[in-house]
C-alpha cells in the first residue's frame, strides 16, 4: 500500500481519491486513510476526513467524530491504532464499522 497526493495504491492497483493523502494505514483488510485539511475542505463544515476503503478501493465506512464542531478532523494515528482528532481527542475507533468506541479529551 503506497499513497500520494489523492493518489492511493493497493496491490498494484491506483485509486484517485477526493482529498489529498495525509496518511494511510492497513488494519485488517481496509486501508484506513486520513485526509489533509486542505482548501477544498468547505470552510465552516466539519471535515469527513477519516475513511476506510477495502481492498479493491471500495468506500466502507466515514469514521464518527468525538463532537459536533465543524472544526473537528483527524490528524494522524497514534499507538494501537488510536486518532488523534484537531478537537485534542484521542479517538477509538471500532475499525468495522467506522464507529467511535472511547474520545479521552486531552486538553
Amino acid at each position: 500500500m503506497n499513497f500520494k497526493d489523492n493518489i492511493l495504491g493497493i496491490d498494484g492497483k491506483d485509486f484517485e481519491l477526493d482529498f489529498p493523502i495525509r496518511t494511510a494505514k492497513r488494519i485488517n483488510d481496509l486501508v484506513v486513510v486520513i485526509f489533509d485539511h486542505s482548501d477544498k475542505v468547505p470552510r465552516y463544515s466539519q471535515h469527513q476526513n477519516c475513511r476506510a476503503f477495502d481492498l479493491n478501493g471500495n468506500h466502507i465506512w466515514t469514521a464518527e467524530h468525538p463532537t459536533n464542531g465543524n472544526a473537528d478532523y483527524y490528524i494522524d494515528f497514534m499507538e494501537k491504532n488510536k486518532l488523534w482528532n484537531f478537537a485534542c481527542f484521542i479517538c477509538e475507533i471500532d475499525f468495522r464499522n467506522g464507529k467511535l468506541v472511547d474520545a479521552l479529551f486531552t486538553k
